[in-house]
């Protein structure tokens, strides 16, 4: 055989192997998502990506969705909290706020939250991922939401959007407005003809990472060390660290953030145009509760770089203390500046703190483990308050009152307990 014959049947036997393992791809990721998905566990949720995952939820009748409400935001949206790892980390067992809202309404509510998500990657970036896949053969037909809740995270959706400003955005001086635009639709918007074909071998890398780096991980949070004393019941009660309303972003860096929260809700409505909306405004842990004394130990903030050769270069910083008057002051100006552009935009706008803040009172809304984020008392307060609000027009000024007359009820539980009490 000469060496051309030689070159020639080598490429051949590489063509086949390649086509084969190409075909072996194909069958096996449409035989997963189509057959397979409906029937698995939905403790494999994590590994899943964003399009998988929409049919992965607990909070629905049906395996795909019908005339439904979709959760759009952070870590809030997604259900991360103590009623989740008080289940094991089990989501076919009710544990956040869709829940609630299923239960109570009757109708099926799908969360397209993901933790750490600014208002750019939850309004755009995982609504693209899952509503503008629709070429995709591996899934069934999405249809959009009936209503589309937005939860707005006063303690990280601002940082977060700082980030991406300095990080991916990157201001040059000219239009602000004009550049996160552009960015939104380059990257975070842009349809990806491949991305159909990446599902099944993201969800197989997500897998073999969880096993390789957390077989033996223990995922149990472990009770974190009491830093401050909140006041609940009239009387102390250990806390940790606390997540606070961007105390150290300035009056420009704030409203440069918040002009991406706008934005990118622009890019949603005009999505969305025929879509009720409401923006649903969530406090910060540490604007919940009043304190045995006048300051507040943040869990992490994020700060600006202030050496020139660094400007604009943040990092993160924790166990710093603030007065709870410049971070009750800091909620308002916030809640302000998010409402008035949400009703700009005819979206409705629901302020919970008045609410959540009378809850407080009585029971912990975050904790023992985790005061990030919401416990059960927290998750079903959220959900029967929005339970009550939805379908009427809702246009609430920032209330910044520490008591509200109709949140008693909305702490128990369905068999009339409280859960979660300490």
């Amino acid at each position: 055989m000469t060496l051309r014959e030689r070159v020639k049947d080598t490429v051949g036997k590489i063509l086949l192997v390649a086509a084969s393992i190409t075909i072996c791809y194909a069958v096996a990721e449409f035989a997963f998502f189509r057959f397979v998905l409906p029937y698995m566990p939905l403790n494999i949720l994590p590994h899943l990506p964003d399009r998988a995952a929409y049919f992965m939820q607990s909070s629905k009748s049906h395996f795909v969705p019908r005339d439904y409400i979709a959760l759009v935001g952070d870590s809030y949206a997604q259900g991360i909290g103590d009623w989740l790892y008080a289940n094991g980390g089990d989501q076919s067992k009710p544990h956040h706020s869709a829940n609630v809202l299923h239960d109570q309404l009757g109708t099926d509510v799908v969360s397209v939250g993901r933790v750490a998500s600014g208002s750019a990657e939850a309004m755009v970036l995982r609504l693209t991922r899952v509503y503008d896949d629709s070429y995709c053969y591996l899934f069934p037909h999405i249809v959009d939401p009936k209503r589309i809740l937005i939860y707005f995270s006063e303690g990280t959706d601002l940082d977060e959007n700082y980030m991406l400003l300095d990080h991916q955005v990157r201001p040059d001086g000219s239009d602000l407005r004009v550049q996160i635009d552009r960015y939104l639709n380059d990257h975070y918007a842009m349809v990806n003809g491949w991305r159909c074909h990446g599902h099944f071998g993201d969800m197989l890398f997500r897998m073999a990472r969880f096993l390789v780096k957390y077989r033996n991980f223990d995922s149990e949070l472990r009770d974190l060390p009491v830093e401050q004393e909140v006041m609940i019941g009239n009387r102390p009660h250990g806390a940790s660290l606390l997540n606070v309303p961007s105390p150290a972003l300035d009056e420009k860096q704030t409203e440069e953030s918040v002009i991406v929260y706008e934005r990118s809700l622009m890019w949603l409505r005009q999505r969305f145009r025929n879509v009720p909306m409401s923006v649903v405004y969530i406090p910060a842990p540490a604007t919940m509760y009043r304190y045995a004394t006048d300051q507040v130990i943040s869990y992490e903030i994020y700060l600006p770089i202030t050496d020139p050769s660094r400007a604009g270069k943040v990092v993160k910083s924790y166990g710093r203390v603030f007065p709870m008057s410049a971070i009750y002051k800091k909620s308002q100006k916030i809640c302000e500046m998010i409402r008035g552009i949400t009703l700009a935009q005819g979206i409705d706008f629901i302020d919970t703190r008045s609410t959540f803040r009378a809850a407080a009172a009585q029971r912990p809304m975050h904790g023992p483990k985790d005061w990030m984020h919401l416990n059960e008392n927290g998750y079903r307060v959220l959900g029967s308050y929005l339970a009550k609000r939805l379908g009427a027009p809702a246009a609430d000024a920032c209330d910044d009152r520490w008591d509200a007359a109709d949140t008693v009820m909305s702490v128990q539980s369905p068999a009339g307990g409280i859960p979660g009490g300490h």
